[in-house]
């Protein structure tokens, strides 16, 4: 597959591209790998994710590229491309690249950075937060975002200060990231000596959460934990309304929670919902949700467009640094050392020896107006 039947065959993803002609590849050319979720249930997570990559590649080449190097995103849809390590491995043959960026969700990450790692090329992971992405001793792989753990602290310190004594209760599904954000919660307490009232899980692909729901009500839960995917947020929500379930708070966590697509689709019922995850466009980003509205003709639809952004463009800059070196990336972007609040969202970053960012954070935020606002 060459990087022309890449694009032709992830009409999504073509459909980003940023307006204007879009450098083509050739020897004065650095080759990227972009690997998101262009069609499935991760399709629109996919899509901003890789809107915030096309983003800092467009800001390196209108400065003039990586040492006068044009940067050039090759797609591949993670929800075909990454399904399986073999699947991965695949993509990456065909392809002449330097590095790989992905993956806009946890369950394609595992995959597309074993197949990066068995043909030992370097993998930066921009956006899936599973805490075992890092944690399998690779030497190919570096995670710029932040983890489910930070996710999950971040939401279980704000219940014990917010709702002290209350009845908790933790609703997730069982995929890559938020089963695994469930599963650093429940530690959490855990280790806190905290009591949860109920813990349920339920399948990626559920269609009803009715029963779940009303479980939770009978069990008397007054404050909801949900970590949920692109679509079970919705199922929630309308699960509740019909069972008549109206706990004091939900704190969601997972891609849904931090969705405009996901507000303006409950409405006046999500109002209030308290979400943990990345910074959504503080103000000293204000510059790339303006080009984002420039390039795409809407406002910015989740964090994970300035989260992939912030990684990306950091990635890119690294590679300037070490003359666009991609065999030097890797260890340049370990000695890295940038102080918390410089970057974009607020984050800085300090690579540890498993290749997480340990100066990424989650907030604690709420939706307010249908606007995400974030909270001391």
């Amino acid at each position: 597959m060459v990087a022309g039947a890449a694009v032709a065959v992830l009409p999504r993803l073509a459909a980003a591209e940023p307006k204007g002609s879009a450098p083509t590849a050739g020897a004065d050319a650095v080759r990227v790998g972009a690997m998101f979720a262009a069609s499935g249930p991760d399709s629109m997570l996919g899509d901003e994710c890789w809107r915030g990559v096309q983003l800092a590649a467009a800001a390196i080449n209108a400065a003039g590229g990586v040492k006068g190097k044009q940067l050039v995103l090759v797609p591949g849809n993670a929800y075909v491309d990454a399904q399986s390590e073999a699947a991965a491995g695949q993509f990456i043959a065909a392809q002449h690249l330097g590095f790989m960026l992905g993956t806009g969700g946890s369950n394609f990450s595992y995959p597309g950075s074993a197949a990066a790692e068995l043909a030992q090329l370097p993998y930066i992971e921009v956006s899936a937060p599973a805490d075992g992405i890092t944690g399998r001793g690779f030497k190919f792989l570096l995670r710029t975002a932040l983890t489910t753990s930070m996710v999950a602290q971040v939401a279980v310190a704000a219940i014990a200060a917010r709702y002290p004594g209350k009845q908790i209760g933790v609703l997730f599904n069982n995929g890559a990231g938020a089963g695994a954000i469930a599963a650093a919660a429940l530690a959490q307490w855990g280790q806190n000596k905290t009591a949860v009232r109920l813990s349920i899980g339920y399948p990626e692909d559920v269609a009803d959460l009715h029963d779940p729901v009303a479980r939770l009500q009978r069990a008397g839960v007054e404050v909801v934990l949900h970590a949920a995917g692109a679509d079970d947020v919705l199922q929630m929500f309308q699960a509740a309304h019909d069972v008549g379930f109206k706990p004091a708070a939900v704190f969601g966590c997972g891609d849904g929670y931090g969705s405009r697509e996901t507000a303006q689709a409950i409405g006046p019922a999500f109002e209030g919902t308290f979400v943990s995850a990345a910074p959504f466009y503080p103000e000293r980003a204000r510059y790339i949700a303006d080009a984002y509205m420039a390039q795409f003709g809407m406002a910015p639809r989740s964090a994970e467009s300035l989260t992939s952004y912030v990684g990306a463009k950091l990635v890119f800059d690294v590679l300037n640094q070490c003359d666009g070196d991609t065999s030097k990336l890797l260890d340049a972007l370990r000695k890295s050392d940038v102080t918390p609040g410089t970057l974009a969202n607020g984050w800085g970053v300090a690579f540890d020896k498993t290749g997480q960012n340990t100066r990424a954070f989650a907030r604690l935020q709420q939706w307010r107006g249908q606007m995400l606002t974030s909270l001391p």
